[in-house]
């Protein structure tokens, strides 16, 4: 397996050359030496700092595969580009804005303990540079046939998690270019689908928590993929109770922020007659129905301190 060419894809928008420049570096600094590095500039046209992006992740390394497109095709799109270009058997897409450790991908070559196994995730640390903590993520480690577990709940991660064998990525289509959000998810879900899912336990992933730009800013593209996933998986969603629960209640908080109080109430009613035990949850999105979103969020953020204070 050490042998074996692992290409890493990083897509970039409209970011600063500083923040590229981590992420270009934590690939380059990798432990594992067979590798190819993949820059595709998804910029808009116009954005001042994109020659300076350029002039950065070229000048970090002569052999980075820099691809440069005349207009911004989308976040999907570019992913899937990077893709059709790579020359490894095995793949790792890394967001601009976030880096690896530097034995990620040495570590997660060893979870390919056999010609089933697609992918093999890990553990994330959660940098907040707006509130100013770093925490490991909480992660559901499972391996093996994770359909439906994995419908539930991504514990997964971003795109910036996983290392995946080419060929099974190929096989599911790539990247949705459809899905305004959860493409990483929704990219899961398929091939965990069709291949099995293994795991390193550790925290490989630096993941950012900043004020620039992100899609989970976006309420209308986080709406519209959450909807499309459940439009997509409905004939597995609709029958299972617990998979349909988790699915919609996840919604509600994102109804409530587009100012959806009706639906959000309707969608609630639903997740608690499916689900009534679920106390905590069914509770905790109660009270964001109740409340204000700026009482709300001081009210969970005063819980939140309280609780790292014990």
């Amino acid at each position: 397996m050490e042998n074996e060419l692992v290409s890493a894809i990083i897509t970039t928008h409209n970011r600063a050359p500083g923040i590229v420049l981590r992420a270009v570096n934590s690939v380059l600094n990798q432990s594992y030496e067979n590798m190819e590095l993949i820059v595709v500039d998804d910029s808009d046209h116009n954005y001042p700092n994109r020659n300076e992006v350029e002039k950065a992740v070229t000048a970090a390394s002569s052999d980075v595969k820099y691809v440069k497109h005349k207009e911004c095709i989308g976040a999907c799109a570019a992913r899937n580009a990077g893709l059709s270009i790579s020359a490894g058997n095995y793949v790792a897409f890394l967001d601009d804005d976030d880096e690896w450790a530097p034995t990620k991908i040495e570590e997660q070559m060893k979870g390919f303990t056999d010609a089933d196994v697609a992918v093999v995730y890990c553990g994330c640390l959660d940098i907040d540079e707006i509130q100013g903590y770093k925490a490991v993520r909480r992660v559901l480690f499972q391996k093996g046939d994770m359909f439906s577990s994995l419908l539930k709940s991504n514990y997964i991660g971003g795109t910036s998690n996983p290392l995946i064998r080419k060929e099974c990525i190929v096989d599911v289509g790539g990247f949705d270019v459809e899905m305004q959000s959860a493409q990483d998810f929704d990219l899961w879900v398929r091939m965990a689908k069709k291949y099995k899912i293994n795991y390193v336990e550790k925290a490989l992933v630096n993941h950012f928590i900043h004020a620039g730009e992100r899609i989970s800013n976006d309420t209308d593209k986080k709406i519209a993929g959450l909807e499309r996933i459940n439009s997509k998986y409905s004939e597995y969603i609709d029958i299972d109770n617990d998979i349909w629960y988790s699915r919609h209640i996840i919604l509600v908080p994102y109804y409530i922020r587009k100012g959806w109080k009706k639906k959000a109430w309707f969608i609630w009613f639903q997740c608690a007659q499916k689900r009534p035990l679920y106390i905590r949850e069914n509770l905790r999105q109660l009270l964001s129905l109740v409340f204000s979103g700026e009482r709300y969020r001081r009210l969970r953020y005063s819980v939140k301190n309280l609780v790292r204070r014990w």
